[in-house]
């Protein structure tokens, strides 16, 4: 497999930042939703453990492995987490994985726990990739995607998590800015990324409530949580949810993104990746509940 890379601890760590990797989503109409339904509901694991980080922020891998054992457990139905992976992807896969590394980065634990995962399931550690960036050419070879942004706000299009995290693959992110961040959904559609998530894994362990440009600590906070589905719209919609109430409990009144994120409802009725309303989604929640901002 010498077109493409295999990740490696040292992507991860290269100029003290996560290597990023991109990925497309599967559509509503696609296999992995249809699994993870449950009476006509997208389902969402919302998964939390005090113990998953430090006073110094240190990830605990072994609490974080089981938080991401019992998320993809729940999300696709499956009786352990082995059967899910198994269900979500083959050996002969390609593999794309899509952290972020920008503004609010994708732990490197998490992403070295996804690919200790995807191995334990029969997937090759050569056939597992690395293809975020402007380059759409290694995830063209990608039969798979697994969408890993972080948690947070973005100051050019309100929510940077799910939908933003392929917009490096148009080549024309500004042409998404302010307003236009609507129009995200039409990145999940291009060819080259469509139909090809399996799952989303956000990695809610500190997420970021107001935006930057640069990510400012007094608006971070340990959360210690995983959301992970198979509806990327609704992860997106449970994440901003949780953003908002953290955004309200912060200022003790409303506090609105600027600007709004359009993009999640419009992914919903406008480009038909998922379902933004909580009326459609059943979120499961287990593990720590202080603070939890959201309810079932």
């Amino acid at each position: 497999m010498s077109d493409y890379r295999q990740l490696t601890r040292r992507d991860f760590l290269r100029d003290g930042t996560l290597g990023a990797v991109a990925f497309g989503v599967a559509t509503s109409a696609s296999h992995t939703s249809q699994a993870a339904a449950e009476g006509g509901k997208s389902v969402v694991a919302l998964v939390r453990d005090e113990k998953v980080m430090n006073d110094q922020l240190a990830v605990d891998e072994a609490v974080l492995r089981k938080m991401l054992d019992e998320a993809v457990k729940t999300a696709t139905g499956e009786s352990s987490a082995a059967a899910g992976w198994k269900k979500l992807f083959k050996p002969d896969d390609i593999v794309g994985l899509v952290p972020t590394k920008a503004l609010n980065p994708t732990h490197e634990e998490l992403v070295m726990a996804v690919t200790a995962a995807l191995q334990e399931a029969g997937v090759p550690a050569d056939r597992i990739q690395n293809v975020q960036g402007r380059k759409t050419e290694p995830v063209e070879k990608c039969t798979a995607l697994i969408c890993m942004p972080a948690l947070k706000v973005h100051q050019l299009t309100g929510l940077g998590t799910v939908l933003k995290n392929y917009i490096a693959f148009s080549g024309k992110g500004s042409s998404f800015h302010q307003e236009k961040n609507g129009d995200l959904g039409s990145v999940w559609l291009m060819p080259v990324v469509k139909g090809k998530t399996r799952i989303v894994i956000v990695d809610a362990l500190r997420p970021l409530f107001d935006r930057g440009p640069k990510p400012d600590p007094k608006y971070q906070w340990n959360y210690n949580g995983l959301l992970v589905g198979t509806d990327p719209v609704a992860v997106e919609a449970t994440g901003l949810s949780i953003i908002m109430a953290k955004r309200k409990a912060y200022k003790g009144e409303t506090w609105e993104l600027t600007p709004p994120p359009l993009c999640v409802a419009a992914a919903d009725k406008q480009y038909g990746l998922g379902t933004s309303d909580p009326a459609r989604i059943a979120l499961k929640i287990s593990g720590w509940d202080k603070d939890l901002l959201i309810s079932a």
